[in-house]
């Protein structure tokens, strides 16, 4: 009968497997429940969104939206209520060019509008995102705001958060 040979091969397979294991343990279930619950605190997100080019039949809508204390709907796909708390109106402006001197100007457009909403809803903060209802809400991210009759198409374009 042969007698089986332990050599130091055999001692570093071992090692590097008992390491790896212990590497895997630390990288997947290495944070405790208490400190997941820390990182993660409930906020309140005001933030505004921009449409362009809208008409001004559209900013009516939105500020007696607004004046009736309505909701609205934020989001593409998955969405979530935010009570809107104000509304700005500006002229819409376009790049042309001023043929006396051949230069690129900006211009007024006479019947397009850019309307600035700003709304607060309930949200959720942690280290890496803020989200409302398991939505992202992003800076610089395309969305869409519905309310009764009236919607619109526009960008986030500034976000804060206040703890509750």
């Amino acid at each position: 009968m042969t007698k089986a040979k332990f050599n130091l091969i055999d001692a570093l397979i071992v090692a590097a497997v008992i390491l790896i294991a212990l590497v895997a343990v630390w990288f997947f279930g290495g944070k405790s429940g208490a400190e997941t619950t820390n990182e993660t605190q409930n906020t309140t997100a005001t933030f505004k969104i921009q449409l362009t080019k809208a008409e001004k039949s559209l900013y009516d809508k939105f500020l007696a939206g607004m004046e009736n204390d309505e909701s609205v709907w934020i989001g593409i796909k998955e969405r979530f209520e935010g009570k809107l708390t104000g509304i700005e109106l500006s002229p819409s402006t376009k790049v042309g060019t001023d043929l006396s001197s051949g230069k690129a100007v900006l211009l007024e457009d006479p019947v397009l509008y850019d309307i600035t909403l700003e709304v607060t809803a309930d949200a959720l903060e942690t280290k890496s995102d803020i989200s409302s209802s398991n939505t992202p809400i992003r800076v610089g991210e395309e969305t869409a705001i519905r309310g009764k009759g009236f919607a619109g198409y526009g960008f986030v374009v500034e976000l804060v958060t206040a703890m509750q």
